[in-house]
């Protein structure tokens, strides 16, 4: 029994992990150029940090600006985010907060 809880919980610390590391690569490839490396800067001198927005509301606006619903200069690296992508920007994003608070 020990075993199987053992195993079951590798499996979703690795499933998180992955999750994690994902979003980190989507967003360093997609988002950072334009919203920092901390998602603290404004993007394009427009959009708010990233990290001062909640997890909806990244969410929504990465899903709006994808699907065509707010248009806007940064929709063209947006376009070809799945949901799964979107989710895993979001738990980077939010990951950042922590980062950004810890530093001097």
């Amino acid at each position: 029994m020990r075993i199987l809880l053992l195993a079951a919980c590798t499996l979703v610390f690795s499933a998180t992990s992955q999750a994690a590391t994902d979003g980190e690569h989507i967003y360093k490839q997609t988002c950072s150029s334009c919203h920092g490396r901390l998602a603290d800067r404004k993007g394009l001198d427009k959009a708010p940090p990233l990290i001062s927005l909640s997890r909806d509301q990244i969410v929504d606006g990465l899903t709006a600006r994808r699907d065509g619903k707010i248009v806007g200069r940064g929709n063209k690296a947006k376009a070809h985010l799945t949901d799964d992508d979107i989710q895993k920007l979001a738990d980077h994003i939010e990951s950042l907060k922590g980062v950004k608070a810890k530093a001097p």
